[in-house]
This record gives C-alpha cells, sequence and structure tokens, in this order.
C-alpha cells in the first residue's frame, strides 16, 4: 500500500505468453478498481477508503485472457476521521475528544499542537480519547487520524481548543489605611479573559472584584477581618486558574465604649475600651488647652495618661493599630483632671493677733479650698474658701503647726500641699540682769519660752536715751558696750523667723561709774609736782590717779574730790596719766591718757668758739633727759642779744658785734617745762678796723663781686666767703675788689675782707651777708596718687628759694601748674594714661633758677567698649576691651549675683574667664595698671552665662483629625533651671506676602506641638534660657507640611467621559481622585500632573486630594463643570518639590565690622542664589521685651545697616536665596555698637 496516497501496488510474476496483465480489485461494497500494465506491478488508485478489497490478476495477450489468479485481499487507507466535540476538563487542564467511526481504522490517533510548538497526543481503539498535560494558556489544534496498523488516514480537519488560563503571579496588595480599602496587582495571566479577585474572610466574611486589568480594589472590607486575597484567572471555559493565597489583614476596627476616670490618688486618668478586632495595640491621645497632649500606648483595652497637666480639660481619643494599619479616632471623651496642688503656697503669722493667713495661686477646677492646722499640743484650726487666702485665728504660741491646703473638686479631694507654721513664740519668765564691772556689761538670764529660736535682750535706760542689745539662741546673753553711770530696764523677748513675743518680765541693773572727763594736768616746774583736776561726777565714791613714767615707774593720788597732786618728780621724765572713778569695788574705765613731762635736765659741759668769718660763735654741751629742744642766748653789757635753738647740739649764735664779751646760757626746754638757770660762760668778738664792704652776684652766676674802700698802708687783702654748709671761697686783691669764683646756687654766703689770713685780727670788714640766685630744683621725685587721678612732686629743699613753679604739660595739650613756698606739690585731675613733661622753677628774692625737666606717667584710662562673648559649651566668657594707653597689664575680673568672682589678669587687651557656672548672672569688668596704679574699673557690663541651644532638635508631622501638628521634641541641655520656648516660622502657601511666626510657651519640658497650616515650608528654631537669661536660637531646623487641598477643581465632558483638572497646590507631588459614593474612598486615578481622564464620573461623589512625603491632603468636593476650556497650567509643582530637596549652601560671614551706630556684614557667594536674607536682632536680655528682628533682601555679598541703637548688641544671620529654594541661616554672629559721641 501507498498509504499517503490511497494506492495499492500489485505485483506478481510474468506468465507465458502474456502480453498484458489486468489487475482487479472489488471491495466488499463492490466497488472496483482496474489497472492493466505489460509490466509486472501495477497500482491500483482510486481507492475507497476504509474497504477490504480481494484482488487477481488475468495475463492477457492479443486473443485471450488467462484464468484470474488466486484471489489476496489487502486494506485500503482508513477513512479519515471526523471530529465531533473537545471538551476541555478545566480542572485537569485536558481536552476530552471524540469522532464520527472511520471505515477501516483499527485505532485513532489525536494529536493537540499550541502555537508555541507544544505538542499532546492520545491514542484509542475507540471514537474518543483524552489529550493531558496541556500548557496553560495556549490555543492548541486538534487533528485526529485513524490507523490499521499498516497505514493511516489523512487527518482529520483541525478543531481549536483554548487551555485553561495560567494562574496570576506576583501576586500583592496594599491596603488602604484610611479607606480600609485594598488595591490588589498581579502580573497578566496567558489565557485570561478577565480576572476575579476573592477576599474570604477567616471568620466567614467574602468579598470580591472583577477587572480585566491587572489591579483591582477591594471595597466593603470588614475592619479588624483576616482575609485570604486570591486572583483567578478567567476565559470563557474555565475559572479554575488561582493564584497562590496572600493573606491580609484589614483596618482595625475603631474602638467602641471609650471611658475615662480620674485616679485621684496619683491625677492619672485610667482609659478603658471595648477590644477592637483585629488590633495588635492601641494609641490613647489626649489633647488639652494650649496645645498640651500626652500620648499613651498599649497592647489590652487599658491605659493609664501619667503626665496630664492637673487642672485641665482633656478630649480623649483610642485609636487601633496593626502591624500596617491604624483605624481612625473613635469618639472623644471629655474629662477634667484632677485639680492642681495648690501652687506657691505661703504660710505667715500676723504676729500682733496669733493669727496666720495662708495663700496660694488659685487653679483651675478647684469649686473649694479646706486649710487644716494640727498642733503638737494637739490645737486644731482650720478655714473653707473659693479664693487663694484663708486665716487661722488664735493660734497657740510656740507650736510648729502642719498646715494642709486641700484643692476640691467634689470628685478628688486630695490634691494637697503640705508645709509648716511656726506661731509666735511664747514670751520668756524669769528674768533677771547683774553687771559685770570689769567690762561694763550686763549678764541676762531668763527660762526658756516655747517656739523660741533665738532671744533678744533690750536694756533701755531710764531717760530711753540709751539702748543695748544681745542675741542668743540659749537663755542668756551678755548687754555689752553700757553707758556708764545709767540703770538699765532689761526685757527679754523670744523669736523665731517671723515673729517676736511680747515681752517677760522686767530686771533692772546699774552700770559702773563713768571715768572722769577733761582731765588736766598743771605742771609746776619749779616745785618739781603736778596738779590732776577733773570734771565733778557724782556717780563716783572716790578718785584714783596714776601717772606711770617713760622708765616704768609708776606714781599714784587718791581723791574724793575734782583734784590730786603728785610730788617729788625727778627731771627729765616724760608721764601718761590716767584717772578711774571708783563706786562700791567697780571701778570706771580709765580715763583718756594725758601725756605731761617733768623739767628737763640741766644741760652739762658747754662751751663756746668764735666764727670770725660769720661773726658768729659755736655753743656745744651734751644732752638733757627731757629735753625736745635747746635755747642758747648770748647777751653783750652794752644790751645786745643773740639767740639760737636747735633740738641738738651744737648751736651757731650769729650776728655777733665785732669786739663785744657775750655772756652765754644754755637752757632745755620741753613741752611743759624748761631747765632751771645753770652756769654760764664768756666769749669776746674780735674788733672789725675796716669799713664796711659791698658784696653782688648776678642771677645764675657763679660769682660774687666783692668791693670796699682801700687803706694805706695794706699791700693785699683777702675776701672770704663762707656758706651755710661751712664750705669757704676766697680771693687775694691788691685793689677795692675781688671776684669770688664758683660760688654755689642756692647758698647763704657770709664774706669779709681781712689784710691777712687771720680771719680773727683786728685789720677785718664786718662779715656782709648775700644769697645765690637759687639752684634748679634737684633729685625730683614723682609718685603718683592713684585715688585722684594725680600726683605727688616732692623736690630737694633749699634755704634760698622763697617760692616755686610746677608746670606739667601732657601730650594732649593739658596743662597743670602748682606755685608753692615749699618744696612739694600734689597735681590732681590729670588726664588718664598720659605722659607729662615736667618744669620746676625756684624763685628766690631777686632770681628765678633753671627750670628743671623731667616726665612722668599718670594713671592709664579705664578700658572702655567691653564686649564679652559667652560660650555656652565650655562655661567660659572670652572678654575683649579696647587698649589703654600707658597700661602694661590688665586686672579683668567677673563677679556673680551670688558674690563669688572669677578673676583673670593679661597684659593684651582681651581675656578668657573658665568655669562660669550656668545660668549665672556675670558683672564684667576691667581695670588697667602701669605697675604702680590701676585705673578705675570700667563701667560694668552684665551677661549672663545663658544655656546653649539644644544640639538636636526633631520636627515630625502628626495627622490630628483634619489638621497637621509639628511635634518638636530636643534635647534637654545641660544647666538648671532651664525652660524653653520653640519658635516656628515659615511662608503659607509658599507665599511672602502671608508670613506665620508663632512661638511657645517658656515651659521646662523638652517638646511641644503646633498646628501647622497646610502648604506650608517652615523653620523651627529653640531657645533655652534659666536665670542668667535667654540663650541663642538653635540652628534653623526646616519641615514641611502635607499640601492643600487643590482648589479650582472642574471638569470637561460628560458624565459618561470627561476630564478632570485643577489647581497645583503648592509642596504637592501627587494627586489622588477617588470616588467615595459607598462611604469608603475607591482610587479612580493617581497622578503627578494636573488632571485625569475618568469614565462613568460623577462629581457629587468624587474627590480630588494632594500628597507629598508628609501626608495627604483633606478631600477637595466642590467640582464644578462642565466647562469649555482648560486653562494652561505652566508651573510644574513636582519640579518645585523635586528642588527643594536640593538645598543651597549656607553662606558663611566673613566680617562683621562696627562704624558708631553702623553694622557693616560681608559674607561667600553661594553657587545658585540669585539673592540673600539678612536678619538682623536686637540680642534679647531677661526681663524686656523682645524688639522685631529687621529682614532685609540683599542682592550682593555685603549689607550695611544704619541707624542702629548705641551701646547695643546686633547679632546677624544670612541664608541664600533663590526662586524655589532657600538655604538654612548661617551661624549667629554679634557686635556691639559704640557709644553716642559726647554720651
Amino acid at each position: 500500500m501507498v498509504c499517503s496516497k490511497n494506492q495499492a501496488v500489485v505485483s506478481w510474476s510474468a506468465s507465458s505468453g502474456a502480453l498484458s496483465y489486468k489487475v482487479t480489485a472489488q471491495s466488499t461494497l463492490a466497488v472496483m478498481s482496474i489497472c492493466q500494465t505489460a509490466g509486472l506491478r501495477c497500482t491500483l488508485t482510486n481507492l475507497t477508503c476504509g474497504q477490504d478489497y480481494s484482488v487477481q490478476v488475468v495475463a492477457e495477450d492479443d486473443t485471450c485472457s488467462s484464468l484470474p489468479s488466486p484471489a489476496i485481499t489487502f486494506h485500503s487507507v482508513p477513512c479519515t476521521p471526523n471530529i465531533g466535540t473537545v471538551i476541555l476538563d478545566c480542572f485537569t487542564n485536558s481536552a476530552l475528544l471524540d469522532w464520527a467511526y472511520a471505515e477501516g481504522a483499527l485505532y485513532y490517533n489525536a494529536t493537540a499542537q499550541s502555537s508555541s510548538g507544544h505538542v499532546s497526543t492520545c491514542s484509542s481503539n475507540i471514537t474518543n480519547c483524552e489529550l493531558s498535560d496541556l500548557q496553560c494558556g495556549q490555543i492548541y489544534d486538534v487533528i485526529t487520524v485513524a490507523s490499521n496498523y499498516e497505514c493511516s488516514s489523512p487527518p482529520s480537519s483541525k478543531l481549536q481548543v483554548e487551555s485553561v488560563p495560567c494562574p496570576p503571579e506576583d501576586v500583592v496588595h496594599v491596603l488602604d489605611c484610611s479607606t480600609n480599602t485594598a488595591v490588589v496587582e498581579w502580573q497578566a495571566s496567558r489565557g485570561a479573559d478577565y480576572y476575579i479577585v476573592q477576599a474570604v474572610g477567616v471568620e466567614e466574611d467574602e468579598t470580591s472584584c472583577e477587572t480585566m486589568s491587572q489591579s483591582c480594589i477591594l471595597a466593603d472590607l470588614l475592619c479588624g477581618f483576616t482575609y485570604n486575597i486570591s486572583v483567578i484567572a478567567v476565559n470563557d471555559v474555565c475559572n479554575v486558574s488561582k493564584s497562590d493565597t496572600e493573606q491580609m489583614q484589614a483596618v482595625p476596627c475603631i474602638p467602641q465604649l471609650v471611658e475615662a476616670g480620674v485616679v485621684c490618688e496619683s491625677g492619672a486618668v485610667a482609659v478603658s475600651w471595648e477590644p477592637s478586632k483585629g488590633a495588635l495595640s492601641y494609641t490613647v491621645v489626649a489633647h488639652g488647652r494650649g496645645g498640651y497632649a500626652s500620648v499613651c500606648n498599649s497592647n489590652g483595652s487599658t491605659c493609664l495618661l501619667s503626665d496630664l497637666l492637673c487642672g485641665l480639660n482633656y478630649s480623649i481619643t483610642v485609636t487601633a493599630s496593626d502591624d500596617t494599619c491604624s483605624s481612625t479616632e473613635s469618639s472623644a471623651v471629655e474629662i477634667n483632671t484632677v485639680p492642681c496642688v495648690p501652687q506657691k503656697v505661703r504660710a505667715e503669722m500676723v504676729c500682733r493677733n496669733d493669727t496666720g493667713v495662708v495663700s496660694w495661686e488659685e487653679g483651675e477646677g478647684v469649686s473649694i479650698y479646706k486649710v487644716q492646722a494640727f498642733g503638737p499640743d494637739g490645737h486644731k484650726s482650720e478655714c473653707d474658701t473659693t479664693k487663694s487666702s484663708c486665716k487661722l485665728p488664735n493660734m497657740h504660741c510656740g507650736q510648729l503647726y502642719n498646715l494642709t491646703v486641700t484643692a476640691q473638686d467634689g470628685r478628688c479631694d486630695n490634691s494637697q500641699a503640705h508645709l509648716s507654721l511656726q506661731s509666735v513664740p511664747c514670751k520668756p519668765t524669769s528674768v533677771k540682769a547683774s553687771l559685770r564691772c570689769h567690762s561694763n556689761s550686763a549678764a541676762v538670764t531668763w527660762e526658756g519660752a516655747s517656739g523660741a529660736l533665738l532671744y533678744t535682750a533690750v536694756g533701755v535706760t531710764a531717760d530711753g536715751r540709751y539702748r543695748a542689745k544681745c542675741n542668743n539662741t540659749m537663755t542668756f546673753c551678755d548687754l555689752s558696750e553700757l553707758q556708764c553711770g545709767q540703770t538699765y530696764n532689761v526685757s527679754v523677748f523670744s523669736q523665731d523667723e517671723s515673729c517676736s513675743s511680747l515681752e517677760g518680765n522686767k530686771a533692772y541693773v546699774r552700770t559702773a561709774p563713768c571715768p572722769p572727763q577733761n582731765v588736766v594736768v598743771g605742771a609746776q616746774c619749779g616745785a618739781g609736782s603736778m596738779v590732776v583736776s577733773w570734771s565733778p561726777n557724782p556717780d563716783a565714791q572716790y578718785f584714783h590717779v596714776a601717772a606711770v613714767s617713760n622708765t616704768g615707774a609708776r606714781l599714784y593720788c587718791n581723791s574724793t574730790g575734782n583734784s590730786c597732786t603728785i610730788n617729788n618728780l625727778p627731771c627729765g621724765q616724760s608721764y601718761n596719766i590716767t584717772v578711774l572713778s571708783i563706786r562700791d569695788g567697780c571701778q570706771s574705765k580709765p580715763s583718756a591718757v594725758v601725756e605731761t613731762s617733768s623739767a628737763p635736765c640741766i644741760p652739762r659741759n658747754f662751751k663756746g668758739s668764735l666764727d670770725c668769718i660769720s661773726n658768729s660763735a659755736w655753743v656745744t654741751w651734751d644732752d638733757s633727759m627731757g629735753a625736745t629742744s635747746y635755747f642758747v642766748l648770748a647777751r653783750a653789757a652794752n644790751g645786745h642779744n643773740s639767740t639760737c635753738t636747735t633740738t641738738s647740739s651744737p648751736c651757731k649764735v650769729q650776728d655777733l658785734n665785732c669786739g663785744t664779751l657775750y655772756t652765754f646760757k644754755v637752757k632745755a626746754i620741753n613741752k611743759h617745762c624748761s631747765s632751771i638757770d645753770n652756769a654760764t660762760f664768756e666769749l669776746e668778738t674780735g674788733p672789725c678796723a675796716l669799713t664796711s664792704i659791698s658784696a653782688m652776684s648776678q642771677c645764675n652766676s657763679d660769682t660774687i663781686l666783692v668791693e670796699w674802700k682801700l687803706t694805706a698802708g695794706t699791700p693785699v687783702y683777702v675776701v672770704t666767703a663762707e656758706g651755710d654748709d661751712n664750705s669757704v671761697v676766697t680771693c687775694n686783691s691788691t685793689s677795692t675788689s675781688c671776684v669770688l669764683q664758683n660760688v654755689r646756687c642756692g647758698m647763704h654766703y657770709s664774706v669779709i675782707v681781712a689784710t691777712s689770713s687771720d680771719k680773727c685780727s683786728s685789720l677785718r670788714s664786718p662779715p656782709k651777708k648775700i644769697q645765690t640766685a637759687p639752684c634748679v630744683p634737684a633729685n625730683v621725685t614723682v609718685v603718683p596718687s592713684c585715688k585722684d587721678a594725680g600726683a605727688k612732686v616732692r623736690w630737694a629743699d633749699s634755704l634760698v628759694p622763697t617760692s616755686y613753679r610746677l608746670i606739667a604739660t601732657a601730650r594732649d595739650g593739658h596743662v597743670a601748674t602748682c606755685n608753692t613756698s615749699v618744696n612739694n606739690c600734689s597735681l590732681v585731675d590729670l588726664h588718664c594714661g598720659q605722659l607729662y613733661n615736667l618744669s620746676i622753677t625756684a624763685r628766690g628774692e631777686n632770681c628765678t633758677s633753671y627750670p628743671s625737666s623731667s616726665s612722668f606717667k599718670t594713671v592709664p584710662c579705664a578700658p572702655s567698649d567691653i564686649a564679652v562673648d559667652i560660650d555656652c559649651q565650655t562655661n567660659s566668657a572670652a572678654m575683649s576691651w579696647n587698649k589703654s594707653t600707658g597700661a602694661v597689664e590688665y586686672f579683668s575680673f567677673a563677679q556673680s549675683t551670688n558674690g563669688a568672682a572669677l578673676f583673670c589678669n593679661s597684659s593684651n587687651p582681651s581675656c578668657t574667664f573658665k568655669g562660669l557656672e550656668c545660668g549665672g548672672l556675670y558683672n564684667f569688668s576691667v581695670t588697667a595698671s602701669n605697675s604702680i596704679c590701676n585705673s578705675s574699673f570700667s563701667s560694668p557690663l552684665q551677661a549672663g552665662a545663658v544655656p546653649c541651644p539644644p544640639s538636636r532638635v526633631n520636627v515630625r508631622m502628626q495627622r490630628i483629625d483634619r489638621l497637621y501638628w509639628a511635634m518638636i521634641s530636643w534635647n534637654k541641655v545641660t544647666c538648671p533651671n532651664v525652660d524653653y520656648l520653640a519658635e516656628i516660622s515659615g511662608q503659607i502657601e509658599n507665599n511672602p506676602q502671608a508670613l506665620m511666626t508663632v512661638s511657645s510657651y517658656w515651659l521646662p519640658r523638652p517638646y511641644f506641638e503646633f498646628p501647622v497650616p497646610c502648604s506650608t515650608a517652615f523653620n523651627i528654631t529653640v531657645r533655652a534660657k534659666n536665670s542668667a537669661g535667654i540663650g541663642k536660637p538653635s540652628s534653623l531646623i526646616t519641615a514641611l507640611t502635607a499640601p492643600c487641598a487643590p482648589q479650582s477643581v472642574m471638569y470637561t465632558g460628560n458624565r459618561q467621559s470627561a476630564v478632570l483638572f485643577w489647581n497645583a497646590s503648592v509642596f504637592a507631588t501627587s494627586y489622588t481622585v477617588y470616588n467615595v459614593s459607598r462611604g469608603t474612598r475607591v482610587k479612580l486615578c493617581n497622578t503627578t500632573g494636573l488632571s485625569c481622564q475618568l469614565t462613568n464620573f460623577d462629581p457629587n461623589v468624587t474627590i480630588v486630594t494632594a500628597s507629598n512625603a508628609v501626608g495627604e491632603s483633606n478631600p477637595s468636593q466642590n467640582i464644578t463643570g462642565p466647562v469649555t476650556t482648560r486653562r494652561r497650567r505652566d508651573l510644574q509643582f513636582v519640579q518645585f518639590y523635586a528642588s527643594l530637596e536640593e538645598d543651597l549652601e549656607i553662606p558663611e560671614v566673613l566680617t562683621l565690622t562696627v562704624s558708631g551706630v553702623s553694622l557693616h556684614v560681608s559674607w561667600t557667594t553661594v553657587t545658585g542664589a540669585t539673592e540673600y536674607t539678612l536678619i538682623i536682632e536686637e540680642e534679647q536680655t531677661e526681663g524686656k521685651a523682645s524688639k522685631p528682628a529687621r529682614v532685609r533682601r540683599v542682592e550682593g555679598d555685603s549689607y550695611t545697616e544704619t541707624d542702629l541703637k548705641p551701646q547695643t548688641t546686633y547679632c546677624i544671620r544670612v541664608a541664600a536665596k533663590n526662586a524655589i529654594n532657600q538655604s538654612s541661616y548661617s551661624q549667629s554672629k554679634c557686635r556691639n555698637t559704640d557709644a553716642l559721641v559726647g554720651s
């Protein structure tokens, strides 16, 4: 058989004589097929398929035919089967195939082939079979072939069958926590016409959605349910291709039956609720007035809010959460917290009427205050009030009462403040007083009184003129410094810290007599005695006089009157005289000491010698005991006297007459007496034969011209001049004049002319006295007078000058002068820090000296322009000032208000103090020194060691209801008693005309919350303050809120097909359109643009929101339309927001200089910046309202600000800016402006 052609090839052996052969095949249906050939084989064509044929061959020649050969049979090719139906088994992904019986078929082969080449086959000896192991999502061509084991029929016509769709893969779900809907997404499945998403709850809830795309929104989820999510790929035949199951937890249910109750004992609020389905944890938020908020978390159905502020109304909500979502807030529960413990409670006694007054600050939510006082003696006093103070009457003396002030609200009555109050102390008893004569004090004793911390004894004289007081914590004290001769009434008072008791019983004491007054000593020099007298004193019984000499000898006398005489005083003694008043063995203090002395002893061994040049006599003697000076008298018989006085031997008696006999007497003298007369001695002066002479000297010359009359017979004259210091100058001459050379300035000279070198010969002139010109003042010393900005000038003394003139000229032109007759002068009110040139001239009777020349420096000027920069990190202060002229060293100090001081020395005009106490307020001052004098201290500059700003400031945006709150927190700074102020500023919707500046209260806690408008970029700083003042702001933290709802939402088209569009929302990065028809939000569109194409659009149930990284805006629901045109929007806010992340560099301040009341600042330029924002702030000080900052926009890299306040600290910050961005501000730099000229 030729199976492919359904032909049979018949062959045979040759027959003798045959010319041709005829082959005849007859089927069982009598269908004939014949072929003829001359050969030995022949092909039978046009066979009927599926038939059994009987074939015979007949040999033929031209005339006859042979008998047919024996018949043999064969089978034609089976007929082609006709496929009936193909049924796809969805569960096994196999095709059940049947067909009509094909004639001649003994069995069948079925084949299915996909377009990708996959083949599945099956064989059967009946008319159906199953094509198994089909690949999913394929379209197969199915054929059937019949076979009889020898041949197969031609294939049947093709029949297409579609296999089961492939199961969806990569199924993911995203739960929208705000709407409790889930978006399910997957990869497309081959063979799927559409998809069914099923969410089957573990607890029998089920929801689903159908879609032809690769995502679907599952709405109608029940809160708190756990769902198994699967996606089924569906075609026209099968819906069994299910994906792997994903488990999803729906949003937890909103907590119900929220209740809140106050725990009176602790002041906390206990919150409870019914457990929410699906919740793993709960967050309880309590919102109070003024932004106060508290949060607690719990895994159960209760939570304790332990940090709520007392006396406030809070709104409490509960949110349920799992690992993914949080429910919306529960219904709010309002509750008032416990009343605050009364604050600033004070108690004090009204001492005069034993009443205690208790006061406090009024608190919120208090209906009544109850005050109770319990004394240790069992006494109780109480009062009630609705006000802020209360009186406790009739309190017992000397009791320490325990006070309780209770704020009551009718619910929790345990908000109590406790304190103590000491009542007025009881009065002392058994008061006694006794005199201590030796100290003229009184010892006072008494019995102790209850409640007394201190006792005060008071003694008052009968006339009330004198009072004495002493204190002690014991039951005794001494009244000292009592007035003599008085009787004191003594009372004792008990005292505590606040009150004094009534006085106890009185005692009386008489003091010692007063010492004698007006003591006078009369010396009786001739008798060798003294008379001591005093004023009468009737309080004394008698008086005792004591005289103590310089040798220690003591002499006494007693008297009941007003005088007493001490005899037999030795010469040359000094005495200290005191007198005592005595009564009943108690003596007064000694009277004031009166000094006196006896007569000095007589001088001994006196003698004299002549000085013929000056015609004077030198007298010497031995010192006399008790003498303070000596008097020498030379008396001539003709009555001429000459004297000299001196404090010691010798003494020169001058101006004696020539040729005269003198009697000399020497007396010793002291303050009270002179010695008695003693022996005398005589001296005779030489004669003067020559006539009188003349002597002249030119001013500032070293010569003296001496002239005389010529005497006959005298060949040579000798001129001799003797000075004050006994120096001698001579010259010789044969004429009537002579010039004395090398005479000295400032001298008195006695000049004589003699005919020989014997100055005492009779041929001599009387002495002629002459004085030379004053010398230039020498040995000039200048001692600065540091206190009065002056100087004390002193120079060597001289006998000649009658006056001196001093001129001091400073480099700045200041001139100070002084005229004096002594060798010293004081200059005052000199200019500080100057070098003065000093000139002194001496004036005599006729001449003036040349000026002396010297210089000196005055006290340095007080340093000025003090500046202090306190480094809060190191607790150090860098102090600087202007250099003081003439200063070589500076002494600076910083004194705190508690008296502690820090010191710093430096040779430069700056110094650094270390170890400042954070929170301390210091007065800084400095003095300049030139090693001799210190200048006055500079005006103190007060500066506080203010706390540093927090180093870490964090901000987190929290959505509460429809608002976003900036939850700001920071680290606490290391410093005592610190409060914090958070400040937030920004531009609402990036509009420079809509500025926002808000600050918190000063609070000790390290966090605060601000509600911030939508679409607002804002800056946050935090300051710290304490008693030292307000610190600098922290580094700027920049943050952003969620965008505002899109505005001007409109649409074009109709409800079947519409384009929705809106205006851009500032800082939005994407927009979402929702359908809210069934109470849940179903996302219709999400885009970064400003429009969406929608189908089946209903503006009444459609909302649009704007989003960024912070969160999602409130919905925009006012949609208008249809409109005919769309407006063009040029601003791409996506790009705008992206650029916000690309921060500009922070400019660095290069210079900050002061000129008067102007500041000049320059900074580095920043790439990409088109302008700079400059903030000029007056430094804030404690107790003063902050001044608004000056804000300047500058296009260059420098700026000068004028018209600032003098002597004021200003701080500068700079930020770079362009059209869409602004950098953070630079570190603040500060400078002081100058003082106004003339101020």
